[in-house]
């Protein structure tokens, strides 16, 4: 083979080379920016979970939780208001959403 041969393969290879890095840096910026989204949304839902606990907590005290929100299931025993189990529920959801992104990632 010729000098001139082999520098001409030489310069294409590197040529496909700096493309195949380019996509590469590319696809990492856009992972990265997109873990950086993933983050936020997660540090959101964590406040919302935060503060409806907080909420939660300070709306209904530990000693007058089952005297003022009781009320009684059709079998006679204690149960949950509507609006304490719509909370849970949404609550339980978003955790659930939180677990699922951090076994994805």
């Amino acid at each position: 083979m010729q000098p001139l041969a082999i520098l001409d393969g030489l310069e294409i290879k590197l040529r496909q080379l700096n493309a195949a890095a380019d996509r590469q840096r590319a696809d990492y910026e856009r992972v990265v920016a997109e873990n950086q989204q993933l983050k936020q949304a997660l540090d959101r839902q964590t406040g919302i979970v935060s503060s409806l606990k907080d909420k939660l907590e300070r709306s209904q005290p530990d000693a007058e939780f089952a005297e003022l929100n009781a009320t009684d299931t059709p079998n006679g025993e204690p149960g949950i208001s509507k609006q304490q189990r719509e909370t849970i529920e949404f609550c339980l959801k978003e955790v659930d959403r939180c677990l699922e992104w951090l076994q994805r990632n």
